[in-house]
């Protein structure tokens, strides 16, 4: 049955109850208007009867003058009274009287004629006879008078008691009204109470089900459908049910390969890595981490296509799970970085597997516009130990794979502790999942270090945006150790765009701090000139915010810059039509060509800072310096030296006509925002 149809009964069953109600309370009322009228009419009706008991007494006090003293002046008054009697007996007859009281008040209007007959004849008695006449008369004349009070009487007393009988009636009515109203309340109480319990287990409760279900499938449990429900809910939860296996599925896959995504591997992971281990079997528990990165897949990727790149991550895809058994677990980890978690294995057969993996990659062979690409794989591959938890474990195998990868690429690493270039690079290097970690939690905390101006008179604050990051253990990381890896797994990008957005937000909220502030240095890595996605979001950024956009100066290196001249420029064109500046970052250190500054749109050199630290004891670095400042001036940018830490060094490079300096000699890097 639908919900309407439930909707329906419970309407109507309301709709019925309060029409019994109504008609019931409407009926008792009816009856007590009828009741209260009619007890009105009787007070009336006394009324009248207590008006013609004194019409009566004073027509019988009239009648007896006229026929026991024989005034026979009173007789036409006397008859008068008694037709207006008669008249008003009629009146009060007209009133649906009982059969009683009517035969009482015919009797009555017969003795009133009576008394009035013996008055016609009285008047027509010649006076000489008058006395004998009347005492004729008189016996009769009493017994008809004593009938006509006993009558009226009679009448009265009559109506009393109807008028009594009334009022009780009219009271038990109200009574029994009041009550009908309470019972009629309780019932409709109850009424509505055995609907709503009826709706509430007809409806309510299946979708009470079908919330709790829908609850559980959250929490990661498989979705319950309901049955005995309502036909839109089991409908309902059909769909949602075969929502949340979707969902679940696409939450947990990737979309391209079909392979689980980075987070239901590291939560298979973490399952695997909590499980107690069962020592019954030899080798029954261990378990090996392998880490794949492949070889030249940008080439590809940015050669041939994001058609062919998608086909080759397809291909590899196909590879890896025909490789592995049907209790290993593969992975995308995202990019064209792939993960297989070997399970009950011995260490020989993880290698196995892992060389049967990377021969097989590196068959495939991709034609594009005549040219051949061949595909390789670097892969590390690190054991489960007793203390590993699942972040040491995928460190282990990407530093492995890293070393596949400076080994010259196409090989394969089995981590092992004991090994002491493992241990040299276990500390030195982070893991490509700190990185990810750092970006997903927010822990790169931002720096800023002055630039003071040498040759003029400050106009406003500069200083230049420094990175740092956070690791496990909560101490600041340099941006030595995590930029070669950020740079080797293409992350540059994304940090740039976190500094970017993050700088960006600081100020927007810190507006009078940035009235007094010409310039913020902003690095970009050498892989942002060529991200096109990159530009846009600066452009919109910028463009959204509050900031001006002169304030703003990137840096770029020199070599970065001079490997895709062309796109650089385009880069930095783009980006200077907002407004920005460019500044041309360690100048000198890839002895290239000056004429670079005249293809660059730069508006700032900021000279090499090994270069300027050794100026004072090297005639090349001096020469160097001085050479970049002349280009400057040429040039009309401004000249920064870096590295300057000693106010001889600040006299030098003053006197060379460098604009601005960076150093330990004038400011430390500090917080952009202190705590």
């Amino acid at each position: 049955m639908r919900i309407r149809s439930y909707l329906a009964i419970l309407v109507f069953s309301c709709l019925i109850g309060a029409y019994a109600l109504e008609q019931v309370l409407g009926f008792h009322f009816n009856q007590v208007q009828i009741l209260a009228s009619k007890h009105t009419q009787s007070l009336l009706r006394a009324k009248d009867f207590e008006r013609i008991e004194n019409s009566i007494s004073q027509f019988l006090i009239s009648a007896d003058l006229v026929i026991a003293s024989g005034n026979t002046y009173l007789i036409m008054g006397t008859i008068n009274i008694g037709k207006n009697i008669s008249r008003n007996l009629v009146v009060v007859q007209n009133q649906s009287l009982p059969p009683l009281m009517n035969d009482e008040i015919e009797k009555t209007i017969l003795n009133i004629k009576k008394i009035n007959a013996h008055l016609d004849t009285v008047a027509e008695i010649p006076d000489k006879e008058l006395i004998l006449h009347l005492r004729k008369l008189l016996p009769d004349y009493d017994a008809v008078s004593l009938s006509l009070v006993e009558s009226i009487r009679f009448l009265i007393t009559e109506c009393n008691n109807m008028i009594e009988q009334d009022a009780l009636s009219l009271a038990e009515e109200k009574h029994f009204i009041a009550a009908a109203a309470w019972i009629a309340r309780v019932f409709l109480l109850l009424l509505i109470i055995a609907a709503w319990w009826w709706a509430n287990r007809k409806i309510c409760n299946p979708l009470n089900t079908l919330i709790a279900s829908s609850h559980n499938a959250l929490a990661g449990n498989d979705f319950k459908v309901s049955d005995d429900a309502p036909t839109e809910i089991t409908e309902l939860s059909h769909d949602f049910k075969l929502l949340t296996e979707t969902l679940f599925h696409q939450a947990s896959h990737d979309p391209l390969t079909e392979l689980y995504n980075r987070r239901a591997f590291e939560r298979d992971l973490n399952a695997a890595i909590e499980h107690k281990k069962r020592p019954s079997r030899i080798n029954e528990d261990n378990r090996f981490l392998c880490f794949i990165d492949l070889d030249y897949f940008k080439t590809i990727n940015d050669t041939c296509g994001h058609s062919i790149g998608d086909q080759v991550l397809v291909d590899v895809a196909r590879i890896l799970k025909q490789k592995v058994r049907n209790y290993d677990t593969v992975a995308r980890l995202g990019g064209d970085e792939f993960a297989i978690l070997i399970n009950r294995c011995p260490v020989d057969k993880a290698l196995e597997i892992a060389e049967q993996i990377k021969q097989s990659i590196n068959q495939l062979t991709y034609h594009w516009q005549g040219e051949n690409f061949q595909l390789s794989a670097s892969i590390g591959i690190a054991p489960q130990t007793n203390e590993s938890s699942a972040t040491d474990l995928l460190n282990s195998a990407d530093i492995a794979c890293g070393l596949a990868k400076n080994a010259g690429r196409n090989s394969v690493y089995l981590y092992d502790t004991c090994d002491q270039v493992f241990a040299d690079n276990k500390q030195q290097l982070l893991s490509v999942h700190h990185l990810n970690n750092a970006l997903n939690n927010n822990l790169f905390v931002l720096y800023k270090q002055d630039i003071v101006p040498l040759q003029q008179q400050k106009v406003g604050r500069v200083f230049e945006i420094l990175l740092r990051m956070l690791d496990s253990d909560g101490k600041l990381l340099s941006p030595a150790c995590f930029l070669p890896v950020a740079e080797r797994y293409q992350l540059t990008g994304k940090i740039d765009r976190w500094v970017i957005n993050a700088v960006c937000d600081h100020f927007m909220a810190r507006t009078e701090e940035l009235k007094s502030i010409k310039t913020i240095a902003i690095n970009l890595s050498g892989h942002s000139l060529t991200d096109n996605e990159l530009e846009t979001f600066i452009i919109n950024k910028l463009t959204q915010s509050q900031i001006p956009a002169n304030k703003i100066c990137f840096e770029i290196t020199e070599t970065a810059a001079i490997k895709n001249i062309n796109r650089a420029r385009l880069f930095m064109n783009n980006i200077k039509a907002l407004g920005c500046q460019f500044s041309l970052d360690d100048f000198g250190s890839g002895h290239s060509s000056y004429a670079y500054i005249k293809q660059l749109p730069t508006d700032k050199i900021k000279i090499d800072g090994a270069i300027v630290a050794n100026m004072l004891t090297n005639p090349i670095d001096f020469t160097a310096v001085k050479s970049i400042c002349e280009i400057g001036k040429a040039a009309k940018q401004e000249v920064i030296a870096e590295f300057v830490e000693d106010f001889r060094l600040v006299e030098v490079l003053t006197a060379l006509g460098v604009d601005y300096a960076q150093g330990y000699y004038f400011a430390r890097p500090e917080p952009l925002v202190v705590v």
